[in-house]
């Protein structure tokens, strides 16, 4: 079973994911980063990430089309995220906290940025460069939102698209991460057996929030969502600096 306060948090990042259609690693990453190395809570949150961003992209119409029309982006994360990875379990992974907190700020300060009035395209090898960058902060830092922020306002992709194109990136990138961790004997089974434990209740409240966006207006999420990213941004730099 895995440890309470650790349980609490999958459920939380669940809830939250399902409320807004992402943030499962986003939320998860820096709160378990605050009671573990951030090596094992990388690995803590494959197995569950993997299986929420799979039920969310069975349930998009639009895959397809956005696999069509964006397949570098997923292509090259993985190849991105098992590069970054490497990173992670070849030096002291206590310095990425910082860059997790440069990360969430990165994010809440990406939210403010306006798109423009008509939809850019980006070339293949556009896509390409951009879905391996996002799978190297995957790998190293287990968030690549800020990045698809910044791209979707910059290309003003459409909705459907965006969630549609981005799932299947987070699928490719977790993917390479525990490809990763495979190929270094660095899949710890303690860990491993704790997110299979936790993962039965993290795909009910996943399905809990799912049902809560349908019927709440989401704005009082993003509201207090924000504010708690500041907060564990300020913690996790508090943590490094102190």
């Amino acid at each position: 079973m895995p440890d309470p306060a650790v349980f609490a948090v999958l459920l939380v990042s669940a809830f939250v994911h399902g409320a807004f259609g992402f943030g499962f690693p986003m939320v998860a990453t820096p709160l378990l980063a605050l009671m573990m190395d951030m090596r094992a809570a990388i690995l803590l949150t494959l197995l569950p990430t993997i299986c929420i961003n799979l039920a969310s992209i069975l349930g998009e119409r639009h895959r397809a089309e956005a696999l069509r029309q964006f397949w570098p982006i997923p292509a090259f994360t993985i190849v991105g995220s098992l590069t970054g990875t490497q990173v992670l379990l070849s030096v002291d992974p206590e310095p990425f906290r910082l860059l997790l907190a440069l990360v969430l700020v990165a994010y809440l300060l990406a939210e403010r940025l306006h798109g423009v009035d008509r939809e850019r395209s980006v070339p293949r090898w556009g896509l390409a460069l951009l879905g391996l960058c996002l799978g190297l902060l995957a790998g190293v830092v287990n968030i690549f939102a800020p990045v698809i922020i910044v791209f979707a306002l910059y290309t003003r992709m459409r909705p459907e698209l965006m969630v549609a194109a981005f799932n299947l990136s987070f699928i490719t990138s977790k993917s390479g991460q525990l490809i990763g961790f495979a190929l270094n004997g660095a899949l710890d089974p303690d860990v491993l057996i704790q997110a299979l434990w936790a993962l039965p209740p993290v795909l009910l409240t996943l399905w809990v929030g799912i049902l809560l966006r349908r019927r709440i207006h989401p704005e009082h999420y993003r509201t207090l969502l924000r504010l708690g990213l500041w907060v564990m941004a300020g913690a996790l730099l508090w943590d490094t600096i102190g």
